[in-house]
């Protein structure tokens, strides 16, 4: 009996040994840039105080009803019990992610961080002038000492926060636009598909995305099925899944090989104008496109509890110039879904407010403006996006919570392709 006793004394001793050596291996792992408690509070206050004050989807957020200071709160706690700079990472994801995603707003992981920094090296030799003066105000943080050094810490070739510390060989190197495509969008040999559904009346295309990566590939299949359907009577554009990707790809992938003259509207946006705003909307905007919103125009659905909210909104003129000869001279009928968002949504806001195609489908996902700000916090480097601008509609409602309403949607028991063949035939 008393072997036995001391046989599971023993037992337990080691298993206790053992949870305190994994949870110092794992807190040694895990600890990549040596944060103190107080550097975490600080972040967090500084992340909070800019989100207060910047972020313009708030209305948003309390409309699903979410406490929004209950959220601050606990994550104040869970941060500063946070035992690890990978742990309080992932509690900086967490708290974004209460927020809905709305405009974009979440923290980069090392994989995202490497797309980023991927993306604009391989892009800047293509961008205009001012292309360039944004990119280099919105991304720079992206290239900040303090963020280079942490996410040059963390594992780049899987979603999540990682440390590269113990990471297994075929894991630790450095990521390229072809593995971020294993599960960002990306370059896609896939990304259109073409049918001819009734030989010489009606053809239909699928685009899977309009990631930058994917425009000078898909380029010549799409004109040369433009013009191989030049004299049918209707083409369906469908891009029910597409959750964006660059406004290049339709602006001159889509728009511009089939209209005979430039199309243009103007889009309205609201924000908040502060010391931290200022220098994004300086490289993206003209001073004359900026407004106090005491002059807004008036707006059918516009509520002035968004009105009060705001201090100033910007006109930009959305237009696009044809490519030449107009290829495809039919009727174009668009697939929508409530995934659609980010450029797709661009896409279709543009085709509403022009009457460039005919939307047929379900209410979008929204968020179509400019691309997300992105921002570092100063003790860990963390990179955070969203986007600053608050999009209207035509009709005054928020994009970003309404999204884009089709012109025809789909009636119970169809999808959107049978209803855009009942219209057509």
């Amino acid at each position: 009996m008393k072997k036995t006793k001391i046989i599971f004394l023993i037992l337990i001793a080691t298993v206790v040994t053992s949870f305190f050596i994994l949870k110092t291996v794992k807190k040694n792992v895990e600890t990549i840039i040596n944060l103190t408690t107080e550097e975490k509070i600080a972040d967090y206050e500084y992340l909070c105080d800019i989100l207060n004050k910047s972020y313009p989807f708030w209305m948003e957020v309390e409309a699903d009803g979410i406490d929004i200071e209950e959220v601050f709160d606990y994550y104040r706690e869970t941060i500063h019990k946070s035992n690890t700079d990978i742990e309080f990472m992932k509690e900086i994801k967490s708290f974004l992610k209460e927020f809905q995603g709305y405009g974009h707003l979440s923290v980069l992981d090392g994989y995202q961080y490497q797309y980023y920094v991927n993306t604009i090296n391989s892009s800047r030799g293509t961008l205009t002038e001012s292309s360039r003066r944004w990119i280099d105000t919105s991304f720079a943080a992206l290239f900040n000492p303090t963020s280079i050094k942490t996410y040059s810490m963390l594992d780049q070739s899987r979603l999540g926060f990682r440390s590269k510390k113990g990471l297994k060989d075929k894991y630790n190197k450095e990521i390229t636009n072809e593995d971020v495509g294993e599960q960002l969008p990306s370059k896609d040999d896939n990304n259109l598909s073409f049918e001819i559904i009734e030989d010489g009346k009606i053809a239909y295309i699928k685009i899977n995305t309009f990631e930058w990566s994917n425009i000078e590939k898909d380029r010549q299949m799409l004109i040369d099925f433009y013009k191989e359907v030049a004299n049918y009577q209707h083409l369906i554009i469908d891009i029910q899944g597409n959750t964006g990707g660059s406004d290049s790809y339709w602006e001159d992938l889509i728009v511009a090989p089939n209209i005979e003259k430039p199309l243009y509207f103007d889009r309205y946006y609201l924000i908040n104008n502060n010391n931290f705003i200022s220098p994004y909307l300086e490289a993206r905007f003209d001073k004359s496109q900026i407004h106090s919103i005491e002059t807004l125009p008036k707006f059918e659905n516009l509520s002035n509890e968004v009105l009060d909210y705001f201090d100033h909104y910007i006109v930009q003129e959305s237009r696009v110039k044809p490519m030449g000869e107009i290829l495809f001279n039919g009727d174009i009928w668009v697939l929508i879904d409530e995934s659609n968002y980010s450029s797709a949504e661009n896409f279709l806001i543009f085709t509403k407010n022009t009457e460039f195609a005919t939307l047929v489908g379900k209410p979008t996902g929204g968020d179509g403006g400019v691309d997300p700000i992105l921002f570092s916090l100063p003790n860990s480097g963390l990179i955070i996006r969203f986007s600053m601008l608050y999009g209207l509609n035509n009709d005054g409602t928020g994009n970003e919570a309404r999204g884009t309403l089709p012109d025809i949607e789909v009636s119970e028991n169809n999808d959107a392709l049978t209803e855009s063949l009942l219209h057509i035939k």
